[in-house]
């Protein structure tokens, strides 16, 4: 991996931690979660609209970048709202880990068949470290009541990663990164919107008034880190990406034990070093 994307997604993992520290503070509120999303969206909206003035809307969007635009939209407001329900019921060093660790070979090996992407040895071991290593950050999830939920929900988490990953990965080959994301934070939002109607249409504006910070921290929190994302998709291969971004767990495992009060285990402590052995390999491979 070069050192340029390295670096990249790397600066994305700690902006990627920061946003969902503040997303499990607040419980996954999902109005919140929601609300962020449209502010997601239309914090790109004027870089979206200056990219396309410029370049003209066939040369920044592609048909096949609209497509794939729109099924991330779709599949991003599947993940926030599993997102929201998983940190109402899980501590983010338990959510999070699984969540974003379940998806790593899973990505790796679609990355392989599906867009024919080739691993070094070196790399190979690193992402299978890294997904040791996030694996072993969820264990406390099985001691704890209620497991079963947790667990399915983070899995299903990292279930629209891989798959928004892989469209992201296309769609960013036939459009700009800026308005392809703006599109599809904006679908994202619009796909939400029925939902958060039905189940929380008497708390919007309340949600609103009283956790705008939240809100913004999320919403351009969440837009600018996947932005690096995908601009590191158009420098480096999917599997090696998504692998360097998942050290946001570790930031966010040290986040939760440090200001959440959770606690610090044997396991969390071999998991982080797992990990970091893990980015050294990707980065010499």
């Amino acid at each position: 991996m070069s050192p340029g994307a390295f670096l990249l997604v790397l600066s994305a993992a700690f902006t990627h931690a920061g946003w969902n520290f503040a997303a499990r503070k607040v419980s996954g509120n999902m109005v919140i979660m929601w609300l962020s999303v449209w502010c997601a969206g239309l914090f790109l909206s004027p870089p979206a609209i200056y990219v396309v003035l410029s370049s003209g809307l066939e040369e920044s969007m592609s048909s096949t970048g609209w497509q794939n635009s729109i099924a991330s939209g779709v599949i991003h407001a599947l993940y926030s709202i599993l997102l929201a329900l998983a940190y109402q019921h899980g501590e983010i060093s338990v959510v999070y880990p699984i969540a974003r660790g379940s998806g790593i070979g899973l990505t790796a090996l679609l990355g392989w068949s599906l867009l024919e992407e080739t691993l070094s040895i070196f790399g190979s071991i690193g992402i299978v470290l890294v997904f040791a290593g996030i694996l072993f950050l969820g264990i406390p999830a099985y001691k704890q009541s209620k497991a079963f939920q947790k667990i399915s929900l983070s899995l299903s988490v990292g279930c629209t990663i891989v798959a928004y990953s892989l469209v992201d990965k296309v769609g960013v080959n036939h459009a700009d990164p800026i308005p392809y994301l703006c599109i599809a934070f904006l679908i994202s939002a619009s796909c939400m919107g029925p939902y958060v109607w039905k189940n929380h249409h008497g708390s919007i504006l309340r949600t609103a008034k009283l956790y705008y910070p939240y809100i913004l921290v999320i919403g351009i929190g969440a837009g600018g880190t996947y932005l690096i994302i995908l601009y590191a998709f158009t420098m480096g291969q999917v599997a090696y990406v998504v692998a360097v971004r998942e050290f946001a767990v570790v930031i966010g495992a040290l986040l939760g034990i440090i200001f959440l009060k959770e606690q610090l285990t044997v396991a969390k402590s071999l998991a982080i070093i797992a990990i970091t052995l893990g980015l050294i390999c990707i980065k010499s491979g």
